[in-house]
């Protein structure tokens, strides 16, 4: 029997008219899946990407309709033969990455490194990229097994549902390997730039400086540990007032992307030697500067999502690094809107600058 869900549906076009709250299929459970009710999905800023058609063209028309959201915690509601670990009425949160082995395929040679995010088969829920599983943004959605974990008491849905964002700052702080001692730059203060500082604080770092045109979001990296922050007028340079400040930085993280500067202001600050780490995902072409960058022998290193370290899994760690208190994603949380209220969630989340909106929350209720 076929089931239907009420969800928020995208039919491809730019929002808001792309976007509609309606029916859409409920996924079915497999042998080894486990249907999920959400609960609380951040709005990330692909699907604000995705809305505003500058990454219209990932998503194949054969995938449309579909249901977006890859930011999620829920309860589990019904698991599928062999599942043993997940019972119904677990407060769970879930791994959007669906590689080779969740899809019952021969693990490709990123799987067989423990890369997989890197596989050649690689798909998301919240994604239609290239599976078809429905996201958060919708009443539920289905996650192999091996995607889900267990929430602890003391971490709630909401700070949850964003661990996708604080995972993709554990796995940047892996391939950076900042020392103590050493000065850094978080260009960016949004979600990302702020699990950014306080992964960064995590390990003991305190040298840390925050670049950034919002006071609201000034505000908050001073909240969560940065020692100084550079306020700049945007189409201004802020590089002159981050050398006054660093006199150059050991490694800079930077989480802008979009059609920023901001690689090159990376290699302006960076100190001989230095390291550039981007979390930020650029739409287009960007000038860089190749000449400063050979002559100052820097290493730009891209930081794309999460995998594992050594034999652990960094969603993982970045779950146990919130449930310690190590890091807090509340203050990181400025709206949380019931999912009916989609529209002013999104107009938040596409509006920062007169939101004042770091990370928009959508919740069941």
């Amino acid at each position: 029997m076929n089931r239907e869900m009420e969800a928020l549906v995208w039919d491809g076009k730019p929002f808001p008219q792309g976007m509609s709250w309606g029916k859409f299929p409920m996924p079915e459970v497999r042998p080894g899946w486990v249907l999920v009710e959400n609960q609380a999905t951040g709005i990330c800023g692909s699907d604000l990407h995705y809305l505003s058609g500058a990454m219209r063209h990932q998503i194949p028309d054969n995938n449309l309709p579909a249901v977006l959201g890859h930011e999620n915690a829920g309860v589990v509601i019904e698991v599928g033969e062999g599942v043993e670990s997940f019972k119904p009425g677990e407060r769970v949160v879930g791994e959007p990455l669906h590689a080779c082995y969740a899809q019952g395929l021969a693990l490709c040679p990123a799987c067989q490194a423990g890369q997989y995010h890197q596989c050649i088969h690689l798909g998301h829920v919240g994604i239609p990229a290239r599976l078809r599983l429905p996201g958060g943004f919708g009443s539920y959605s289905i996650y192999h097994q091996s995607a889900l974990f267990h929430l602890p008491d003391n971490v709630s849905l909401k700070d949850a549902a964003i661990l996708d964002v604080l995972a993709c700052g554990v796995h940047a702080l892996h391939l950076g390997q900042p020392a103590p001692g050493q000065v850094v730059v978080v260009i960016g203060l949004g979600a990302i730039g702020l699990d950014m500082i306080q992964c960064l604080r995590g390990i003991g770092l305190t040298d840390i400086v925050g670049i950034t045109p919002y006071l609201f979001q000034a505000e908050l990296a001073l909240e969560l540990g940065v020692k100084d922050v550079v306020r700049f007028e945007k189409g201004t340079n802020p590089v002159p007032e981050i050398m006054r400040l660093t006199g150059g930085a050991d490694q800079v993280y930077e989480a802008v992307g979009g059609t920023a500067d901001t690689i090159q202001q990376a290699i302006d600050v960076c100190r001989g030697g230095g390291k550039i780490i981007q979390l930020g995902f650029f739409s287009g072409i960007r000038p860089l500067n190749l000449c400063t960058l050979f002559l100052k022998e820097l290493t730009l290193q891209a930081a794309d999502g999460y995998s594992t370290w050594g034999t652990r899994r960094e969603f993982d760690i970045a779950l146990q690094m919130l449930a310690t208190g190590q890091v807090r994603h509340e203050p990181i949380i400025t709206h949380s809107l019931g999912r009916h209220n989609w529209k002013a969630g999104f107009q938040a989340a596409f509006h920062k600058s007169e939101s004042n909106s770091v990370k928009v929350v959508l919740t069941a209720h």
